[in-house]
């Protein structure tokens, strides 16, 4: 059965529907983010979570890929999306470090956007009410023919702003020598349509945000391995070690040694 987090106030207008099945997470995860003013009802299964859709329609889903139960999140996304009464809601999948290859089959079945674990609620928060904010304008805008045009070309941005997260997230986990040019050309657009669209949807140039994941996986691994700080910057795509050091810092408040001692 789903369990109601808090009660539906004025300021809290999106609802989120979190399918996880480890219990203490997932309340972690929706108390954290109905302090962010959004209403949050989980479900432990795709089972329950279709069961759930019959009586209650939220505004946006968020789904772990790796769900213990006979349905998997790649199931429950399945479903959804080929379902005309549902598929109109914005997923994010969530995933941990060891599933993230899978993100890009996640996201050719229609995901809408994902984070991978652990996260900072802020940022899931914030995708949340900018998925939400999309739709919506998106629902608005369909009473004529120029504006469903205006849509579909938006559709068209944001299938190319997923492409681009997929291809770096791809790039960055398995450290591969890729640059900008390279993945401009591997989506088939050009530089000036792409710092367009990530400008749009993730509010950063292309080459800013290939940098961040670069650090956040250097975060991850400084925090969850013993390799060494001049290896971790090499694997994370770093040719200078004094410029890994400054950026991290620069990002994360703290320098690589910092993390690795409080670690």
């Amino acid at each position: 059965m789903a369990k109601k987090i808090s009660e539906k106030k004025p300021s809290q207008s999106i609802s989120v529907l979190l399918i996880e099945d480890n219990k203490n997470y997932s309340e972690t995860v929706a108390e954290l983010l109905s302090k962010e003013k959004l209403q949050v009802d989980t479900v432990p299964s795709g089972e329950d979570a279709i069961a759930y859709l019959n009586s209650k329609e939220p505004d946006i889903i968020i789904v772990d890929i790796m769900l213990g139960d006979k349905m998997s999140g790649f199931d429950f996304i399945t479903f959804l999306k080929n379902s005309r009464k549902y598929n109109h809601i914005p997923v994010i999948f969530i995933s941990a470090l060891s599933h993230e290859s899978k993100i890009e089959e996640g996201l050719s079945l229609g995901a809408n956007d994902y984070l991978t674990k652990p996260f900072r609620i802020t940022e899931l928060a914030l995708k949340i009410k900018n998925l939400t904010k999309l739709k919506d304008s998106i629902a608005k805008k369909h009473t004529n023919q120029h504006i469903i045009e205006q849509v579909n070309n938006l559709d068209n941005d944001y299938k190319l702003s997923l492409g681009f997260a997929a291809l770096v997230n791809e790039v960055v986990n398995n450290s591969v020598d890729m640059s900008v040019t390279d993945i401009v050309n591997k989506l088939e657009t050009n530089f000036t349509k792409l710092d367009i669209v990530i400008k749009k949807y993730y509010h950063q140039r292309p080459v800013n945000y290939i940098l961040v994941k670069r650090l956040q996986r250097a975060d991850l691994m400084l925090r969850n391995s013993s390799i060494n700080i001049n290896t971790v910057a090499y694997q994370c795509g770093f040719n200078s070690t004094s410029y890994f050091c400054t950026a991290f810092k620069k990002h994360f408040g703290k320098s690589p040694l910092k993390v690795r001692q409080e670690e």
